[in-house]
């Protein structure tokens, strides 16, 4: 039995560590999946903001150049039709020429087809958002076409002069990473990365991009408590799966004790109930065999009969006091009986017939609702342990009634050899005797201080045991009025 136990703990410790192993696995699993999405997230939105930014500045450059193509003072625009090509051909020329350079451009638009000898509101404003979203086009790719000296040397001043914002893009990126629940703080470009810091990859800020280059690059710090924070669903389940993983084992675990320890209990009741049994029914074979066999006077025939009926009495007794556990237990226990409690226990005293037994009454008298059998039957039973197992030279067995705090407090104070600490709540559990080598050098079955314990609890009481000064026992039985 024990040999079966200790391979269902190995076989039980090695699913929980095999579980424990899995779930670590699958947190640091998911950390590093978290951690990815993290890096992903900020790499992104770093890459967003600065799009964003550029967007802005080329806005801003764009709303410019539609200024200056609609300023007369700055760029006339004109348009004629071109009889061989078959199409419209525009004409941008600066009022104020330059030096250097071109100071007009004649272009067409492929999908402009009608014909205009003469510039119209419709044809200036085809004409304007065509330069609009070619020169938006050329801002992205890095440069700038001269159209004419002074269109293009103000579009190259407008867009490539001044160098991008930082503080531009560090506001649109805190909003960026808000809108993916990241409110982390972060670092521009940082040489020497502390530990536990993730930095994104680098970006190209450079005004002229990517003609030209200047890199930025941002850093986190202290990232391990936010990812925690991203996983604390999943943490506080796995940490709750392995909380009740470990309370199944150790419930399992005690259960397996608690059933291998009863098993033994029952082992040691059917082998004291044997002994217990088997004497009275020796006696009463014996007698039996002796009565048929011999011829006896009357005298002797009454003495045979006597036996029989003290050891029938004996087992009658046994097997009532096991039954009346179980009835309790089914039946409940009703409390019908009222009792003064001074005359109910000198009546069990008196009715015990037992000797070097002191009492000292309450000094006032006191009625109690009770089940007056079994209260009468759990007292005597505190008082026949307390005799029974007493070894002292000067047995003595006192027993004490008081009244306090709305209690009748029943004490059964012995002079033996006491109970170990260890042991003192056990005892009241079916079965349990204290392991004293052979069961048998005392008799009983371990039934008497856990059906005192049923009974107690009925008339709502409790029991409770303690040390005497200086040897012995206290048994205390406190029931309320």
């Amino acid at each position: 039995m024990k040999r079966s136990i200790l391979w269902v703990f190995i076989l039980m410790s090695l699913c929980v560590a095999g579980i424990t192993v899995f779930q670590l696995y699958y947190s640091y699993k998911s950390y590093a999946v978290e951690s990815a999405a993290f890096e992903r997230n900020i790499n992104e939105a770093l890459n967003q903001a600065v799009d964003s930014t550029f967007k802005d500045r080329h806005n801003q450059v764009l709303k410019k150049l539609r200024g200056w193509l609609n300023d007369p003072e700055f760029i006339t625009i004109s348009c004629k039709w071109n009889e061989v090509q078959h199409l419209t051909v525009f004409n941008i020329k600066q009022v104020v020429p330059s030096a250097d350079g071109q100071n007009d451009i004649s272009m067409s638009i492929d999908y402009f087809t009608e014909r205009a000898d003469s510039l119209t509101p419709k044809a200036r404003k085809i004409f304007i958002d065509h330069m609009i979203d070619y020169v938006g086009t050329e801002l992205k790719k890095g440069f700038v076409w001269y159209y004419t000296q002074k269109l293009g040397d103000s579009i190259n001043k407008a867009a490539f002069s001044e160098p991008q914002d930082i503080n531009q893009i560090r506001r649109r990126y805190k909003q960026t990473l808000h809108t993916r629940g990241i409110d982390l703080p972060f670092l521009f470009d940082r040489n020497k990365l502390p530990e536990n810091s993730i930095t994104t990859k680098k970006v190209n800020i450079a005004v002229g991009r990517p003609q030209k280059e200047e890199w930025l690059q941002a850093t986190f710090i202290d990232t391990n408590a936010f990812l925690m924070k991203q996983m604390r669903r999943l943490l506080a389940g796995s940490v709750g799966l392995f909380v009740i993983l470990l309370l199944c084992f150790w419930y399992t675990a005690k259960t397996l004790l608690s059933q291998h320890k009863l098993n033994k209990m029952k082992d040691d009741f059917i082998s004291n109930m044997t002994h217990e049994i088997h004497t009275p029914l020796s006696s009463i074979l014996v007698t039996a065999e002796a009565l048929k066999k011999f011829r006896h006077d009357e005298e002797a025939q009454q003495s045979y009969i006597d036996i029989i009926l003290h050891q029938g009495q004996k087992l009658s007794a046994l097997t009532e006091e096991i039954l009346a556990g179980a009835k309790m237990e089914k039946a409940g226990m009703p409390l019908g009986d009222i009792i003064e409690v001074n005359a109910f226990i000198k009546n069990i005293i008196d009715n015990g017939h037992y000797k070097n037994i002191e009492y000292s009454g309450s000094g006032q008298s006191v009625s109690l609702k009770v089940n007056a059998l079994h209260l009468a039957n759990a007292v005597a039973n505190l008082i026949d342990n307390a005799i029974k197992y007493n070894t002292a030279d000067e047995p003595l067995v006192t027993i004490a009634c008081t009244v306090s705090n709305k209690e009748v407090v029943i004490s059964v104070t012995d002079n033996g050899p006491g109970i170990p600490d260890s042991e003192k709540e056990r005892i009241f559990g079916q079965f349990y005797r204290i392991p004293s080598g052979n069961v048998h050098n005392i008799k009983g079955y371990g039934l008497g201080l856990s059906y005192v314990r049923k009974v107690v609890a009925a008339h709502k009481g409790v029991i409770s045991v303690k040390d005497n000064v200086s040897s012995g026992s206290i048994f205390t039985i406190k029931l309320p009025l």
